[in-house]
């Protein structure tokens, strides 16, 4: 099997006026595992307040809790790095820690999506609810 012949055009358009003016259109690759952070901070800090009520929250706590969330991020980010890396792979990655990060990346999804709400317990640590029966 050979190659197929070049298909010829009509030499009109193969002229530079044409070709200059055509624009090259190039193809940028999208970016789809951006975080708008100033949106998920607004639905965190609601949830936190709404969870807790007339109490308030302090800005510690509200902290704590954007911090949790930064952090099922980043650990997104440094699981992504090593899944690309095969052989680091099982000694960094292991199954405990992967089944972690599924767990805080369930609960971060249920937040944001309003199914459950977030608290702060006395002893600062975050607390999960549901925000029908509370």
């Amino acid at each position: 099997m050979g190659r197929r012949p070049k298909i010829t055009t009509d030499p009109v358009a193969e002229t530079p006026e044409v070709a200059a003016a055509a624009p090259v259109v190039r193809r940028r690759r999208r970016r789809t595992g951006a975080i708008d952070h100033v949106a998920q901070t607004a639905l965190l800090v609601e949830s936190l307040l709404k969870t807790r009520g007339a109490q308030g929250a302090s800005q510690e706590e509200l902290q704590s809790v954007i911090a949790w969330a930064r952090g099922v991020h980043g650990e997104a980010e440094e699981l992504k790095t090593l899944v690309g890396r095969p052989r680091r792979q099982k000694a960094l990655a292991s199954p405990e820690r992967m089944a972690a990060f599924e767990l805080n990346k369930a609960l971060l999804d249920s937040v944001l999506a309003g199914t459950i709400g977030v608290n702060v317990s006395s002893s600062g640590a975050i607390v999960f609810i549901d925000p029908v029966t509370e």
